[in-house]
């Protein structure tokens, strides 16, 4: 069972499709299986490990998150950003979703 768990977690981190269907000889011993989704890679578009992403625009940046973190925060009630102009400083986090 803890396996198996692991495994649905581990898929849905990649981005994989995973559902469970019964063995064909009718045992209730569940088959685990798992299809790939496509994933778009957009160019220009530098990505953090934890789904955000920025494309810098001259001296300005515009960022975002990927369809993957929006799938899973549901509807997005709050993001706090700074003000538009200010500096950020790299390797520093500066808003929160």
């Amino acid at each position: 069972m803890a396996s198996r768990l692991w495994a649905s977690r581990a898929a849905s981190y990649l981005r994989l499709s995973v559902f469970h269907r019964g063995l064909s000889s009718g045992k209730s011993n569940p088959q685990l299986l798992v299809s790939f989704e496509s994933v778009h890679v957009v160019k220009d578009l530098k990505y953090a490990d934890s789904h955000e992403w920025v494309k810098i625009d001259g001296n300005s940046a515009i960022v975002g998150i990927t369809d993957h973190a929006q799938d899973h925060l549901g509807d997005v009630v709050y993001v706090e950003l700074p003000e538009a102009g200010a500096a950020v400083n790299q390797g520093s986090g500066f808003g929160a979703v």
